[in-house]
């Protein structure tokens, strides 16, 4: 039984990952999110600290009176209800075309290679950069908006070298 249980949990940090910032950040520019309709390197990196910490495997649950409505899922918190399909039997757009947990699911007949909950964020970066797009900006990231939109973040990168 023991066994089992730690094969469990080794099993479920396969794929968990917590990027360093400044290694975050490289990532991105390399990505092409520095200026990413006009939003600087460091409203990403400030924006993802706030929201999910750099963890890739971070969920979070959003409940009305006790039911789940909605969840986001990564590095970049994108929620179930738009961008990804979370399997559930309540509705998403997934304009994402992208798993949010599952590595592989078949739900109606489509095969999804991506998910948002593995350590590759490449597929995480080309859904934030469609949510920024059809959302006009970084405003649906109510963190973002209250601690990091119009603040000069210029600090947060200086120790990155980049």
């Amino acid at each position: 039984m023991r066994a089992l249980l730690l094969l469990s949990l080794l099993l479920m940090s396969i794929g968990a990952k917590v990027y360093e910032k400044c290694e975050f950040a490289r990532i991105l520019k390399d990505k092409g999110l520095d200026g990413f309709h006009r939003h600087r390197l460091a409203d990403w990196v400030c924006m993802v600290d706030i929201e999910s910490g750099y963890n890739t495997t971070l969920k979070r649950h959003y409940r009305y009176l006790g039911i789940i409505t909605s969840t986001n899922y990564g590095i970049f918190q994108i929620n179930n209800k738009e961008w990804c399909n979370d399997g559930t039997p309540t509705f998403s757009y997934n304009l994402c075309q992208i798993n949010c947990s599952s590595k592989l699911t078949n739900t109606t007949s489509i095969l999804f290679l991506s998910c948002l909950l593995d350590d590759d964020i490449t597929d995480d970066i080309q859904c934030v950069k469609s949510v920024v797009v059809t959302q006009l900006g970084m405003d649906i990231w109510s963190g973002w908006k209250k601690k990091c939109m119009g603040q000069d973040l210029s600090h947060l990168l200086d120790s990155c070298r980049m």
